[in-house]
């Protein structure tokens, strides 16, 4: 059987383990602005304070690192009565993160299956690999007290508010809602990483990487067009991505498109922005335009990935 097969294949049962997920509610939290807004049928319907792991900038690589994840993830499940007052459970880790936990040498073969049956049968992520688990969004306060210091940014790597607007938060949440965890402020390679994926599978439909690098694609439809983000990482030349925007007519014709070389946010003469969307606009106003029409995808509470 061909690789394209496997990869047909492995795309088809994320889609199918996403599936539960089919609701019509969605949770978005952007650390660059510390908020989480609650959405309704693609309507904001509440909007809460809140605050990260201690490492409230990093998307989270490993466990124990205290990072909030960054991603595309599902309330699991509902507790009403918990040490941080309520909580919803998210289903971190998710096969996005579990694909570059692979690639990076943070989780092992083993695990990396274990992850991916739970997301097949729709179950929060394993605890037991190298990307840790118990990562909810719950109670405790925005600003919590140690001893004499009042602190942000104070959990494991969890999201928490305060307790009134959890309680709101929690009744009004349904298991299967999806959850968006993102950083508005993040350069393109940031931004779009954690929610991109592998594209390349072996016969068995693993992952694997070639030796030019490891390839993860997010597809998105934004305000510019269908918008193709491929981001490289590793064979010999460190980080990379691609922009490709088409019309999503079916057409082909090119839009847009922009290479980022180093991956740095940066067009330097090492770099090169194409295409009609382009013309009369200086390089960084094009990249600074696809950014923000990726932000606007994730924070419109409608994104469903795949």
């Amino acid at each position: 059987m061909t690789r394209l097969f496997w990869l047909i294949c492995a795309l088809t049962i994320f889609s199918a383990a996403q599936a539960w997920s089919a609701t019509s509610g969605c949770l978005v939290v952007d650390k660059a602005t510390r908020e989480l807004v609650a959405f309704r049928d693609a309507r904001p319907v509440a909007r809460y304070p809140v605050t990260f792991g201690i490492d409230p900038i990093s998307d989270k690589r490993r466990a124990f690192d205290c990072a909030t994840p960054e991603g595309l993830y599902f309330v699991s499940y509902k507790k009403a009565v918990t040490r941080f007052h309520r909580t919803l459970g998210i289903s971190y880790p998710n096969l996005a993160d579990a694909e570059k936990a692979l690639a990076s040498g943070v989780i092992s073969l083993p695990e990396y299956k274990k992850i991916r049956e739970a997301a097949r049968k729709s179950r929060p992520g394993p605890c037991n690999t190298g990307l840790g688990c118990g990562i909810a969004i719950h109670g405790g306060g925005v600003v919590r007290q140690f001893g004499d210091n009042r602190e942000r940014d104070w959990t494991e790597g969890c999201v928490a508010l305060n307790n009134p607007d959890m309680e709101k938060l929690f009744e009004s949440c349904r298991i299967g809602d999806a959850v968006v965890i993102f950083n508005s402020a993040s350069n393109l390679y940031a931004l779009a990483r954690p929610f991109a994926r592998l594209t390349t599978f072996d016969a068995e439909g693993l992952p694997f990487c070639p030796q030019e690098g490891c390839v993860y694609v997010l597809d998105l439809v934004t305000a510019l067009g269908r918008t193709v983000i491929s981001i490289t990482e590793g064979g010999g030349l460190g980080w990379s991505v691609r922009v490709r925007v088409t019309p999503g007519d079916g057409s082909g014709r090119e839009l847009l498109a922009l290479s980022d070389t180093n991956a740095d946010g940066l067009i330097s003469f090492l770099d090169s922005v194409t295409g009609p969307l382009a013309e009369g606009r200086s390089s960084e106003v094009v990249y600074e335009m696809v950014r923000q029409a990726v932000v606007d995808v994730f924070a419109s509470g409608t994104y469903r990935g795949l």
